[in-house]
């Protein structure tokens, strides 16, 4: 037996599982190969994550400027993946792109000096 999300009991043969929103049985959670490079002179960001036998259709990403969440599903497996990212994101920035499982995540760091004020020597 299975909590869902919304509190109800999804009952399995002799196994866990919780019910997506596609009705699909979960068995497994999986966090799934993630590698990422940065730049802190140039301010770029770029970040792969696979995903194998995922339709673009069942992959939800949701990005703040200092993380990212990715969740993605496909038959009884679902993909979950949560990372900070080593420096604040300009979150405007962030571009991606899903093709053959395989996402990859560029972006620009935000400057943190953006708003600073120049001050004149005396």
């Amino acid at each position: 037996m299975a909590e869902t999300k919304d509190g109800s009991i999804v009952e399995a043969k002799d196994e866990k599982a919780l019910k997506s929103s596609e009705n699909s049985e979960i068995y497994w959670r999986v966090r799934p190969y993630y590698s990422m490079d940065f730049d802190d002179g140039t301010g770029d960001f770029d970040a792969r994550v696979e995903l194998p036998g995922v339709s673009k259709e069942h992959v939800k990403l949701r990005v703040l400027p200092d993380l990212f969440e990715l969740k993605a599903t496909t038959g009884h497996t679902q993909y979950v993946l949560c990372e900070y990212f080593p420096y604040e994101m300009n979150v405007d920035s962030i571009n991606a792109k899903y093709e053959h499982g395989l996402l990859v995540l560029k972006g620009k760091f935000k400057d943190p000096l953006e708003n600073a004020v120049q001050i004149n020597l005396a």
